[in-house]
Parts: structure tokens; sequence; C-alpha cells
């Protein structure tokens, strides 16, 4: 019986692969928004579902990209540049020695070294452009900054959820511009998932497995859940997750920490598995 209440872990990694490969698309408001009607109720439920959608995949977006560019930052820094200022350094070191009046037999060995250190140090640089760390450090790291700021913009439209979207005291222009924005965000999102590198494997699914596992258990027990967690209070569930989006933003961080305590963190990342 309890063999069956768990999804297999190879289903949730394959979830895991499609969900990367192909874009999410936020439902409801988003689908038709300039078109959406500014007195209809249902309107308003699309946008609460659809900014709350986004509002995760933003927050899971930055810190897959935060951790992705400090592990590469790290992997170049350790496994490149050390390496290679060391080899470059060693093999100057050796040359220089090589000018001074030493025995026949012991500058051939410190001519042979210093070849071997400058010939390391060109092999190691092939492997760097080969890897490309350092490129897609930074290129994570735009990603990053870029995000930061669509996450300020989603928060200044939550002042549109709860009813205020339909409000009378709100300009109709002011309110069709935040439905556009969402679906600006949508495509924005969707564009930026498709020309990022990939992050390290551990790392996207370590956090969609906590996403797919926190919805899981909110699904199956949801009394349960509701009773340990008050403090997130009763808010409306959306069609992209039963889970709280601030709960979902702690779990996110309490992940985020778990990674960061791990002995190996930055340059090796833990089995999100284990």
């Amino acid at each position: 019986g309890g063999r069956a209440d768990i999804v297999p872990l190879e289903q949730e990694r394959k979830e895991a692969s499609e969900s990367r490969k192909s874009p999410h698309s936020a439902v409801g408001v988003v689908a038709n928004a300039p078109d959406s009607s500014l007195s209809d109720p249902q309107t308003q439920r699309n946008f609460d579902d659809t900014i709350k959608t986004l509002y995760r995949r933003v927050e899971t977006m930055l810190r897959v990209n935060h951790y992705a560019s400090i592990h590469y930052r790290a992997r170049h820094y350790w496994f490149c540049f050390v390496p290679i200022s060391s080899c470059i350094g060693l093999s100057g070191i050796l040359a220089l020695a090589n000018a001074f009046n030493i025995s026949g037999g012991a500058r051939l060995w410190v001519g042979l070294s210093a070849c071997a250190f400058a010939l390391l140090a060109f092999l190691l640089g092939f492997l760097q452009t080969r890897f490309g760390w350092s490129s897609r450090a930074e290129i994570h790291s735009s990603a990053q900054m870029e995000l930061s700021q669509v996450a300020f913009r989603l928060d200044s439209l939550r002042m549109y959820q709860n009813g205020k979207l339909l409000s009378e005291t709100l300009s109709s222009d002011s309110r069709a511009h935040a439905i556009r924005d969402l679906y600006r965000i949508d495509v924005y999102l969707q564009a930026m998932q498709q020309c990022t590198p990939d992050p390290p494997e551990s790392i996207y699914e370590a956090f969609h497995l906590l996403t797919s596992r926190m919805r899981l258990m909110w699904l199956r027990y949801p009394h349960v859940v509701k009773h340990r967690f008050a403090e997130y209070g009763e808010e409306p569930a959306d069609s992209s997750s039963p889970v709280p989006v601030d709960m979902h933003i702690d779990a996110l961080d309490l992940l985020g920490t778990e990674i960061e305590d791990y002995s190996f963190y930055p340059i090796f990342l833990p089995d999100p598995t284990a």
C-alpha cells in the first residue's frame, strides 16, 4: 500500500526533464489577455491564478539560475583559472631558472619541465573553452538579474489580486495594462527558458522534485498540511498548485540552504534524491 502512494523516482525525473525542455504556458487570463473583459469575475479568477503561477515560476527560475551561476563560476575558478595560472607561473619560473649557469643534465630537465607545464596550461585552456564554465556562469548570472526585475514587476501586479482588478477605483487602462503585462511576462519567461543553457541536472531536478512532492503532499493530505502550517492562512487554491505561494517560496529558500550546506558545494552539488 505504501509504495502505491509514492510517485516513482524515475517518473519524477522524466517529468523534470520534459518540464525543462518544453515551454510552460500560464493559463487563464494570459491565454487571451488583450480580449479579457474587465467586468467578468472569471477574469479576476484567471488573473489571480496566473499571477500565482508566474510568481512560482519566476522564484524557482531565479534560484535555479543563482545556484547554477555559483556552481559554474566555482568550477571555472578551481578547475581552470587556478591550474592554468599555476602552470603558467611554474613554466615561467623554470624558464627563468634555466637561464642561470646550471649543469647540462639539470638544464635539460628544467627545460622539459617548463615545456610540460606550458603544454598543460594550453590543454587546460582548451578544456576551459570546451566546457565553457565561465560563459555559462555569466549567462545564468544575467538571467538571475533579469528574473529579479520580473519578480519586482510581479510584486507590483499583486495589487490587482483578490477583486482589485474589477474595482472601479482603478482606471480601466491600468487594469488592462496589468493583464497585458502578465501576458508579456509569460512570453518572456518562455523565451528565456529556450535561450538560457540548461542548468546542472541536479539543481533543476532538486527544485522540480520539491515542487512536485509538495503538490502531491498537499493534494493527498490537505487537512494535515493545513493544520501543521496554519500560519500560511487559507489561501485559495489555484489551477497550477494547491500549495500557498508564501509556503512554496519558503520551501525554495529551505532547499537553497540545504544545497549551500553540502560539504563540497559549490564545486560539486548534492544528489537531490539522497
